[in-house]
């Protein structure tokens, strides 16, 4: 008989690898230990360390988040071992309060390979499951003499020339990921973006790479373009005008700007919030005692909240309290962004477009962040958007390549301003 005391233990343990090798012994019997801790108790909290996490609709719910712990402490512990044999790079310095959160997983993990649709709660063993379609997948005929391995997920045509390659592509459907930072936790698909995740903390004398649109430096070439990539726009909301560069950056501007929906609520008051993040900041307001504390030696000031104290470090103990925001109209400096960006509304009536729901700034070589005036669309999305205006009445000549934060009514006549798309020197970087 499995005890709570014993789940307890289980989910206490802190070393990345003693962790994982510990749960591995147990991993079949974590399924008796939660039915155990959930039959003396009504509510399904989640004890693992640094967790925090509840179920706000049932045991199962909570089984599969335990699972998906015991899979992450796995990939920290292959994370450790790949940290191991790279002697060059140092450790992660990013903070641990991160290291034991993990995906919000409402829903279990299906299958949509062609006439599967087996369903688990395992993460592991969802994720070995779509490998060994993978692995079992037979090669098709292409051409007179090429064969190739096609993808069953459905509505997915890829082909792949090796079953190492299928296998590869298989995990963009699954989301699965390989290996962890062993210190904050961070998930990657390959060992080279864990590397990446360590080499970004390098000491800044050492990133020699600047991206000519927001000035940020990179240790390495590579890590300048993949961030270059990201400041170009790709997909636009189907429900107004905000465009951005990623899927998922579009799935997160949906739930918060036109769901009503907040799933995540709070137990002992009335607040309620639409991600696991934000309720996890709000219960910290319940604390009867300050939950962070300084750091600093001598210190005594501590919060309920992180962003409370890490402001305090920065403006007691790094003496950052100098103005750092500048209006680019009339040079007057803040030292808060959102005290500019009512500045710039009101003093000099700046706007907008729809859909953006903020300004964005950034830093110059003088240390100042300005308003950032110019947004990047890709070459298929402003077609796109050009398609859009034709439907709705507006000619060709009037309508915007790139709509973007501006001042004023632009060179169109319905008052919209427009700046540059990404010229050809930014796509061939891109590109690259």
């Amino acid at each position: 008989m499995y005890s709570l005391s014993k789940f307890v233990r289980i989910s206490k343990e802190g070393s990345p690898a003693i962790g994982w090798r510990f749960m591995y012994v147990e991993y079949f019997n974590v399924r008796r230990i939660l039915f155990c801790f959930s039959s003396v108790t009504d509510e399904f909290c989640c004890l693992w360390q640094d967790c925090g996490f509840f179920s706000l609709e049932s045991q199962l719910e909570l089984f599969r988040h335990v699972y998906f712990h015991c899979y992450h402490t796995k990939l920290k512990h292959l994370g450790l071992q790949a940290l191991q044999s790279q002697p060059d790079l140092i450790p992660c310095q990013l903070d641990t309060q991160s290291r034991n959160m993990i995906p919000e997983l409402q829903e279990s993990f299906l299958c949509m390979w062609d006439q599967c649709e087996s369903s688990f709660d395992n993460a592991e063993w969802y994720y070995r499951h779509v490998d060994s379609h993978g692995l079992s997948a037979e090669y098709e005929v292409a051409g007179k003499e090429n064969r190739v391995l096609m993808c069953g997920w459905k509505d997915c045509d890829c082909s792949c020339k090796s079953r190492c390659k299928l296998r590869e592509h298989l995990r963009s459907h699954t989301q699965e990921k390989v290996v962890s930072c062993p210190n904050c936790g961070g998930m990657f698909s390959n060992n080279t973006k864990f590397y990446d995740h360590l080499r970004r903390q390098t000491s800044l004398d050492q990133h020699r790479f600047q991206c000519t649109h927001c000035s940020k430096r990179f240790a390495t070439e590579r890590l300048l373009r993949d961030h270059m990539r990201n400041h170009v726009n790709h997909y636009k909301c189907p429900l107004c005008d905000m465009t951005c560069p990623l899927p998922s950056t579009l799935r997160t501007h949906i739930r918060f700007r036109h769901s009503d929906e907040r799933p995540y609520k709070c137990q002992q008051c009335d607040y309620s919030c639409k991600n696991l993040v934000d309720l996890r900041k709000h219960l910290d307001t319940h604390s009867k005692l300050p939950a962070y504390c300084c750091e600093y030696e001598d210190c005594s000031f501590s919060a309920r909240s992180l962003c409370s104290v890490k402001a305090h470090y920065r403006k007691v103990h790094e003496g950052d309290s100098a103005p750092r925001y500048k209006c680019h109209v009339c040079e007057k400096c803040f030292t808060r962004g959102n005290n500019l960006t009512v500045h710039l509304r009101k003093k000099h009536h700046f706007k907008w477009p729809s859909g953006h729901p903020r300004f964005r700034y950034k830093e110059h070589d003088d240390g100042f962040l300005r308003l950032q005036l110019v947004r990047y669309e890709s070459v298929e999305l402003t077609e796109q958007l050009m398609k859009e205006r034709e439907k709705q009445g507006v000619p060709l000549e009037d309508a915007p390549t790139c709509l973007v934060l501006s001042q004023g009514p632009g060179p169109g006549s319905d008052g919209v301003d427009y700046e540059r798309t990404a010229g050809e020197k930014d796509y061939r970087l891109l590109s690259e």
